[in-house]
């Protein structure tokens, strides 16, 4: 299907105003949860950024809008590399927290996701302060996981638990907001050349390590399925962690098991965090399933941290997802 979307950063305040009917479109949010028109100026006003999709076939409540990302300056301490290894750092760094994305359900699966995180790359590096971008995602959310991990070449070595504490969004509503924060070194060579391979990643098949201890599929007594809840064996072999196929109708059909999935999951990620592994990209093996891909990486410092990126002092983060 031929693209008839284009992408501009969004400063016009009437324009802010139909970001807020796209972020209750997208994420079926109250009036409560929306980010308010004088919090969005105040971003695009001061170092953060509003990147819409606007297509003339979007909603005219939306002013055509039908995809977004909204981004704001912060300060961190690095837990990974551009390199994807763990990371040792001075202290604190500049950092853009990627607080949102998303893409309205009729123009979803078409590539414009992805399109739109290029797109802010792009826009941050242009400002020139600094390379290293973070957000939170569900890691329950397969479409999110290939999209950040596989296709971003984005890494993770971070598991928040009930990070936004209770939601009431249609998306996340009855489970706890348990989240993975991902670094995204910007210009680093891992989401250089993902940038240049951005058109065949969608297809393309990642490469698996020799050494790998797979996680074994399960199914529950009603034929879903189900998470495995033995322990990793954290021997230094690569990890491929099952990531299920569609939570949120699994959650629809057995609540029971949805709160499993986020349960497992929570726990295999967190032993494999704290024993020194990195989730690195994701693997789709031979029974069809997509894997998160973990491997044992060592500790290095922060490469051309500069002073202006480090600051006196110790920590931070945010964001939201596809």
């Amino acid at each position: 299907m031929q693209e008839t979307w284009t992408l501009r950063l969004v400063t016009d305040l009437e324009e802010v105003a139909h970001f807020q009917q796209l972020e209750q479109r997208v994420w079926h949010s109250s009036a409560e949860d929306l980010v308010p028109v004088h919090v969005a100026i105040t971003v695009i006003r001061n170092g953060g950024g509003l990147l819409g999709a606007f297509d003339p076939a979007g909603p005219r409540e939306t002013g055509g809008m039908v995809g977004l990302t909204f981004w704001f300056p912060g300060f961190g301490v690095p837990t990974t590399n551009a390199e994807g290894n763990r990371a040792e750092a001075a202290g604190p760094c500049l950092k853009i927290c990627s607080h949102m994305a998303g893409v309205l359900p009729e123009w979803q699966g078409r590539g414009l996701g992805a399109q739109l995180k290029w797109a802010q790359r792009q826009a941050i590096l242009a400002q020139g302060q600094t390379r290293w971008a973070t957000w939170t995602y569900d890691p329950l959310l397969r479409t999110n996981a290939l999209l950040n991990i596989r296709r971003l070449g984005a890494v993770c070595n971070t598991y928040q638990r009930n990070w936004y504490g209770l939601m009431q969004d249609g998306l996340n509503a009855g489970m706890p907001s348990d989240r993975c924060q991902v670094d995204w070194w910007l210009d680093s060579q891992r989401v250089q050349e993902r940038a240049d391979e951005a058109p065949r990643l969608r297809s393309a098949a990642p490469s698996v390590p020799a050494s790998l201890y797979v996680v074994p599929g399960q199914t529950s007594l009603a034929g879903l399925p189900a998470p495995d809840e033995g322990e990793l064996p954290l021997d230094g072999r690569a990890l491929a962690l099952p990531i299920p196929e569609a939570i949120a109708e699994l959650r629809r059909s057995d609540a029971g098991l949805g709160m499993a999935w986020r349960l497992a999951l929570r726990h295999q990620l967190e032993c494999a965090f704290a024993a020194g592994y990195v989730m690195v990209d994701c693997l789709q093996l031979a029974d069809g399933q997509w894997h998160y891909l973990l491997e044992m990486r060592p500790v290095e410092p922060i490469a051309g941290q500069t002073a202006g990126q480090a600051i006196l002092g110790k920590e931070a983060t945010n964001g939201r997802s596809f």
